[in-house]
Formats: structure tokens, C-alpha cells, sequence
């Protein structure tokens, strides 16, 4: 049986400042786009990223208001609930470089591109279980101001075709 505390949360982020204990942050907005579709799935129970004919990459965005600015966070910890592998592979998680909205953004308007990498290979291989994605560096420079908080954006490597949860979903509630 999972921890309560992960099973209410299907995406979120949990920071470790230098001198307060484990503390997660709210997410705020999810979604995903496919590349040449106006389509927009900001309702989605489901993240989809996937390789190939008509690829798909996720967006996610914490709030970090709770967190001191300028503030020392001595290790952040990105989990996502994976919740389906058609194709299992690998992943790549960065920083989100441009601002989004959970609503709007689709594979033809307000699309951002990845950034600088947090880990540009994270496997995923199994469904119904959460990776960890360490995310020090992308939230300790979001805390100093830059680059702004745009959240990460997933994005397929080669031939993985995955689904996590949304802030949305109920299945890891």
C-alpha cells in the first residue's frame, strides 16, 4: 500500500530547504500538447508523452510562493505517477523555457521549449509506480529569479510512448 501523503498526489514536488524539514509545493497547472494540434488538454487525467507520428510532450508547474526567496533548498524532488507505458523507454525532463497556460497551450499556440535539462534520460518502464526526478538545480534558480518559473516540460526520446497523471486524475487519490 503506498504512502498516503503520494497516493493524494499524482504530480508534485517536494523541496528540502537547508534548515526546515521536507515541505511539498502545490501544483498549479498540467497539461499536454501534440506537435501540430490546436487541440488543448489542460482537463486531462492523463500527462501523454509519446514518440512518433504525432508526438506529445507534458507540461508541469508548482507553486513555489511558500518557499523564501533567495532561500538555500538542499535538495528537490520532482515525482510523477506514471499510469500507463504503451512503449516503455526514456524521458526527458528541462525547464519549461517560456511561460504556458494550463487551458490555452497546445501544439500550435503558447508552446514552450525545453530548457535547460534536469535529466535527459529518466526510464520509464513500469506503469502504476511514481519516478523521482531530481530537480535541485532547476528549483534553487527559480528561487534566486532566473530564469522565471515556467514550470518543466517532459519530452519523448526515442520511441516511448508513456502517460502519467494529472492533478486532475482520481486514481491516485
Amino acid at each position: 500500500m503506498k504512502n498516503r501523503l503520494v497516493r493524494s498526489l499524482p504530480g508534485w514536488l517536494a523541496v528540502l530547504p537547508a534548515m526546515v524539514l521536507a515541505q511539498s509545493v502545490p501544483l498549479t497547472q498540467d497539461s499536454y500538447f501534440v506537435t501540430g494540434s490546436s487541440s488543448t488538454f489542460g482537463t486531462a487525467v492523463t500527462l501523454s508523452v509519446t514518440d512518433g507520428a504525432t508526438p506529445s510532450e507534458a507540461l508541469v508547474q508548482f507553486d513555489l510562493s511558500t518557499l523564501p526567496a533567495n532561500g538555500t533548498v538542499s535538495k528537490a524532488t520532482l515525482m510523477l505517477f506514471v499510469s500507463r507505458v504503451v512503449t516503455p523507454g526514456t524521458v526527458s525532463v528541462s525547464v519549461a523555457n517560456g511561460p504556458w497556460q494550463e487551458g490555452s497551450v497546445s501544439g500550435t499556440n503558447n508552446t514552450p521549449v525545453p530548457g535547460p535539462a534536469v535529466d535527459a534520460s529518466v526510464a520509464v518502464n513500469t506503469a502504476n509506480l511514481y519516478i523521482s526526478v531530481d530537480a535541485t538545480t532547476a528549483v534553487q534558480n527559480w528561487l534566486n529569479g532566473s530564469p522565471a518559473n515556467n514550470g518543466f516540460i517532459i519530452t519523448p526520446n526515442s520511441g516511448v510512448s508513456v502517460s502519467f497523471d494529472s492533478k486532475e486524475s482520481t486514481t491516485t487519490s
